[in-house]
């Protein structure tokens, strides 16, 4: 059975340690700190926090799970200093989840910026293919960098926007290949829905999928809603998820200080585990 995850989105106006404790007072069994500028930097977490955080855990067994940051950031560039600095946040993440006992990172491949002629892709075109190369470059020097210290890299599917490097589950396949194994996926489900489809991400990605996001929309964007306030039917899905032997994370963003609305969805969630 999976381990059922908070995350910290889930309580944006509220200070991120305040979703921990909410997490482990709801008995959640696992915390995924998404990591986002300005408010949550990793290399800006003072030993006050950190220590506050170990006792948390120490106390509640709660897993910690973390999400590397993106916004701003590219690790494909072409721009040598833009990647550089993309890459060098995204280690200094994983020192950080290091410190804490993260056993996963969510990763987001890099972004295709300046586009060629129509019709272009990374085959016919040498600007995306720089871009290609650099996003492969970039996975494997941060994949490397966290096996040495422990944590397992996920990369997510984000192939829905047409700017992302994974415009397919083959594409992710193919950049596993060039890393190596090491690299695991983090299936968004929300995500396989704007783009081929779940069932496509779980038959090709298979026992490489370590982590889940599991969030609900109503099939023409990125919502980010609660299970059970889109209308995803995730009841074809059941059994996968029942067996699913790792973190599978709540990953819905709502205003407000609440965690309501996730206790919410994980009933959902159990429901169609069967274990309600």
């Amino acid at each position: 059975m999976p381990r059922i995850g908070f995350t910290s989105i889930a309580m944006r106006d509220a200070p991120w340690i305040d979703s921990l404790k909410a997490a482990v007072a709801h008995h959640f069994d696992a915390f995924e700190l998404c990591c986002r500028y300005p408010d949550i930097d990793p290399e800006q977490m003072t030993e006050e926090t950190i220590s506050e955080v170990r006792e948390i855990m120490e106390r509640s067994g709660i897993e910690f799970c973390l999400h590397a940051p993106f916004f701003e950031l590219n690790i494909a560039a072409l721009c040598p200093a833009i990647r550089e600095a993309s890459v060098r946040s995204a280690k200094k993440t994983v020192d950080f989840g290091e410190r804490l006992g993260a056993a996963v990172m969510v990763l987001h491949n890099g972004r295709y910026v300046l586009f060629g002629r129509a019709g272009a892709t990374r085959f016919n075109d040498d600007g995306m293919r720089m871009y290609w190369n650099n996003n492969i470059e970039s996975v494997k020097a941060i994949t490397d960098y966290a096996g040495d210290r422990g944590v397992t890299v996920c990369l997510e599917n984000i192939g829905f926007e047409s700017a992302s490097i994974d415009g397919s589950f083959e594409d992710m396949l193919e950049i596993r290949e060039k890393v190596g194994p090491a690299l695991q996926f983090t299936l968004d489900m929300g995500h396989a829905r704007l783009s081929e489809g779940a069932e496509k991400g779980i038959d090709l990605m298979g026992d490489s999928i370590r982590h889940i996001h599991l969030t609900d929309n109503f099939g023409k964007t990125d919502d980010h809603l609660p299970l059970g306030e889109g209308d995803y039917d995730y009841s074809t899905f059941a059994e996968f998820l029942r067996s699913f032997p790792h973190v599978i994370t709540l990953e819905a963003l709502r205003k407000g200080t609440s965690p309501e609305p996730l206790v919410r969805a994980r009933q959902k969630l159990l429901g169609l585990l069967g274990r309600v």
